[in-house]
């Protein structure tokens, strides 16, 4: 997909990246995404894949915006309130970045309809807010060959993993307990910082696997107390799903 002058001008810092350029910027325009969740994580994920030149964005999300959103849904305001989060949330992108194809999904994501709303994705990122959805994308990504970017916070602590099936460990490598395993989602302080942190680095693991650069290996834990992040390697379990080709 050829660049314009409009987009060459809009684009130009990043085009200025050597591990980008015009043809890595051309790829971004050509991708697509899904973002599953446009909550804590998604809002700020979704402006920055818009802003980056994503072509096409999926956005799904069952939920409507309340009060308690707004300390970290960054794409939501109070006269959003009561409205479905898909709904509002395309609204602003189209205001951001009129360019990029748009698929609204007002829905939750199910063991019923995971395929079908993956299918033709470049990519999804993990921007869910309860480890069950989780492990749907999780299995469905995996069936169907499609790489991950998974996002977690809590408090002032946080954590993303790239999963690329075939290639890397998945979530139940991680927790191959399944839900008896995962952490409890229960707990629901934090400050819309911690938020924005992974959705970034989130984002961040999406530019590169869309333009082709290494991504990261195993589970990165950020925690703004210290601060600091470091990178847990994890390796995929031989007996996981994600080493079956046919789930």
């Amino acid at each position: 997909m050829a660049l314009n002058e409009l987009s060459r001008e809009i684009y130009q810092r990043q085009i200025l990246l050597p591990e980008l350029g015009e043809e890595g910027q051309e790829k971004l325009a050509a991708s697509s995404v899904l973002v599953c969740g446009c909550g804590g994580l998604g809002s700020p994920a979704l402006l920055y894949l818009a802003a980056m030149g994503i072509g096409r964005l999926g956005l799904l999300d069952g939920d409507v915006v309340s009060y308690s959103n707004l300390n970290r849904q960054v794409l939501y305001g109070r006269s959003d309130v009561g409205r479905r989060k898909a709904e509002a949330a395309a609204e602003r992108i189209r205001f951001l970045n009129p360019d990029i194809k748009l698929d609204v999904h007002g829905e939750y994501l199910t063991k019923d309809n995971a395929s079908s709303l993956l299918f033709g994705y470049d990519l999804a990122l993990d921007c869910l807010d309860n480890f069950p959805a989780r492990f749907i994308l999780n299995d469905a990504c995996l069936s169907l060959e499609i790489p991950f970017i998974h996002g977690g916070v809590n408090r002032l602590r946080g954590q993303t993993m790239t999963v690329i099936p075939g290639r890397t460990a998945c979530l139940r490598c991680l927790f191959p307990g399944g839900i008896e395993d995962a952490p409890d989602t229960d707990d629901k302080a934090i400050i819309g910082a911690t938020a924005g942190v992974i959705a970034s680095l989130q984002v961040t693991e999406a530019f590169k696997y869309l333009t082709g650069q290494p991504v990261n290996r195993g589970l990165l834990m950020y925690d703004g107390k210290e601060p600091g992040a470091r990178l847990l390697g994890l390796e995929p379990d031989p007996n996981c799903i994600c080493q079956v080709k046919s789930l």
